[in-house]
């Protein structure tokens, strides 16, 4: 990775060795991601400026050895991504390098493009890509920018705080990205859950984690196994929750999750259980991005909507009711046979430090998945209308139907025959239908008619 700016003694020096002391923080080596800078108009072999090294050892960044580099092709040629400063340096960058311009981007467009990346990462609430939202003070706006040190002489301290913002922000993306080390295998302690057939091992570490404990074993109380289940872990995480840096540091080395706060770890454990789960499972059954409700009988409704379009609110309601199945990645085999996995409900209205709240299903009373197979009966793609009177279905044309399903599967591409697969899931449930509805309270009385019995 390549910092660029004009002279390659102030913004690009620090940000360079600012990246470095964060990327350390979140336990990436500097074999995975390599941080390289570099000057547009540099003199190779200068020092950097002397602003440029008080703000780098002000932010605990180790500032020494550094000297200037003149770009070159050679430099640019090794390089996977290149950062500038401003706009104005990607454009003079870009004039005498062309055939980078796809893997250059000036620091605006890179928060644009990594915003995206957020909203669109796996269930939209990705664990480890959410991280970065944990501390609002590491969230950089879209028209960030890095303006050459000259501009701040007499404010220089506050240049050196925003480029180390820049640099906790770029960091805990990348971190998130990188795949996670091998976690070490579970103690005898630890929290053993299903997660749609998949056995996940949970151990809790961290001098403030015991609340942590006792909130993870309540809401997942309906996932938990028996301690004498002798099937093989599949998936195994850690969390740490302490308030010491270097010991929040390690723990992420190892490829745990880390956090100084109850709150922040309670909020990532959900996602990354979920996470998890999915990857060990690639290419075998359907993932969909969808809440699933079940009949006393075992019949189940899947509905289908992407993060924040109301699948929790309508699993929460019509699970006082029904069979609650899952609310978020709803596991369908081959045979049409569902994979339950009750797990916790991400409240909207309900906010800690800005985060949703999650509460278990046994605390919002929810009904329990009948003692019976669970096998899918209707997929339904669901809309929020708030000027519908009552709810109302609409059948869909199978190809248009799979275009929208399409988009909440989990790996599509990595199932056995892909569209085929849905679609014979598809014609096997009647077909897929929209339903749009104003409240999640007016589709309780229509559950009858889509378990296909009278009542």
């Amino acid at each position: 990775m390549l910092i660029v700016d004009t002279r390659n003694s102030g913004r690009s020096a620090a940000g360079e060795r600012m990246l470095r002391r964060h990327l350390q923080g979140h336990g990436v080596s500097a074999d995975s991601i390599r941080v390289t800078s570099a000057g547009l108009d540099a003199v190779d072999g200068e020092p950097m400026l002397e602003a440029a090294r008080i703000e780098i050892e002000r932010h605990g960044a180790n500032a020494a050895g550094f000297r200037t580099r003149s770009l070159s092709s050679a430099i640019v040629d090794a390089a996977d991504l290149i950062i500038t400063g401003t706009k104005d340096e990607w454009d003079v960058l870009a004039s005498r390098h062309p055939h980078v311009s796809r893997r250059a981007f000036s620091l605006s467009e890179l928060a644009f493009l990594y915003d995206g990346a957020v909203r669109a990462a796996p269930l939209a609430e990705h664990a480890a890509m959410l991280a970065r939202r944990r501390d609002a003070a590491r969230s950089i706006p879209l028209d960030f920018e890095l303006p050459p040190i000259e501009h701040y002489v007499e404010h220089v301290s506050q240049l050196g705080d925003r480029i180390d913002q820049a640099a906790a922000w770029v960091s805990s993306i990348w971190a998130a990205l990188l795949p996670a080390p091998t976690v070490a295998e579970p103690s005898a302690d630890a929290m053993r859950l299903d997660a749609f057939g998949v056995r996940v091992a949970v151990d809790f570490a961290g001098a403030d984690v015991a609340p942590v404990v006792a909130a993870a074993r309540r809401m997942w109380s309906r996932c938990l196994v028996a301690g004498e289940d002798d099937a093989p872990v599949e998936a195994a995480l850690e969390v740490t929750v302490d308030r010491d840096p270097a010991v929040l540091a390690e723990a992420r080395a190892r490829g745990g999750l880390a956090y100084d706060d109850p709150s922040h770890a309670i909020h990532f454990l959900t996602s990354s259980i979920t996470v998890r789960a999915i990857e060990r499972r690639v290419g075998g059954p359907v993932l969909m991005h969808a809440a699933g409700i079940a009949s006393p009988t075992g019949e189940v409704v899947g509905f289908i909507a992407p993060s924040g379009t109301g699948k929790t609110t309508l699993a929460r309601t019509l699970g006082a009711h029904y069979g609650y199945v899952t609310d978020e990645t709803l596991a369908v085999d081959s045979g049409l046979g569902v994979l339950a996995y009750p797990k916790p409900l991400s409240i909207l209205d309900r906010t800690v430090g800005g985060l949703k709240e999650e509460w278990g299903p046994e605390s919002l009373d929810l009904v329990p998945v009948p003692d019976a197979p669970l096998r899918l009966t209707r997929l339904l793609l669901i809309e929020r209308d708030i000027y519908a009177d009552r709810p109302v279905l609409e059948e869909l044309p199978l190809l248009e139907g799979l275009a929208h399903l399409s988009e909440q599967i989990s790996y599509l591409a990595r199932l056995p025959r892909r569209l085929h697969t849905l679609a014979d899931m598809v014609e096997g449930v009647g077909g897929l239908a929209r339903l749009r509805y104003r409240e999640a309270r007016d589709v309780i009385p229509l559950m009858p008619q889509l378990f296909g019995r009278a009542a």
